[in-house]
């Protein structure tokens, strides 16, 4: 999916994490900054000459970055770590979850090796997937806020 699809639905999830324990507001605001940190450092980090590597398209990996700069970014922000954190996780794994809808998947470890793994074969800028990507982000944020 393009890194503007990522950036929208980590918000949805990253908001629905952090809303365990703070307000709408300050739920939404960090999980704007979570998912604008956390989306393009995985992207970053986790592609090499144009092609993923396991390094953080795999769930383990992802969620323990992710939980890392949630952790992070609470602190930084004046918020509860433990939360952030939690949304930090929850923004990382919305990313694979994505991607794994991608015609390139991301990573599964299987004993000692990683596997490619894809729900769907989609490719990434299509305008129909990010679109429905988008709405359901955009219909989980105005359910959370109700």
């Amino acid at each position: 999916m393009l890194l503007k699809t990522h950036v929208i639905f980590g918000v949805a999830v990253g908001f629905l994490a952090m809303r365990l324990g703070a307000p709408p507001a300050a739920s939404l605001a960090a999980a704007a900054v979570l998912s604008a940190l956390i989306n393009p450092a995985m992207d970053y980090l986790g592609h090499e000459s144009g092609r993923r590597v396991p390094r953080t398209h795999e769930p383990m990996h992802a969620a323990a970055l992710g939980a890392a700069a949630g952790a992070a970014a609470g602190l930084a922000l004046g918020l509860h770590a433990a939360y952030c954190a939690l949304a930090g996780a929850a923004v990382s794994l919305s990313h694979l979850l994505l991607d794994a809808f991608t015609e390139h998947g991301i990573y599964v470890r299987r004993g000692w090796r990683y596997r490619r793994f894809a729900l769907a074969h989609l490719r990434y800028n299509d305008p129909a997937a990010n679109g429905l990507a988008a709405a359901i982000s955009l219909l989980v944020l105005a359910a959370g806020l109700l």
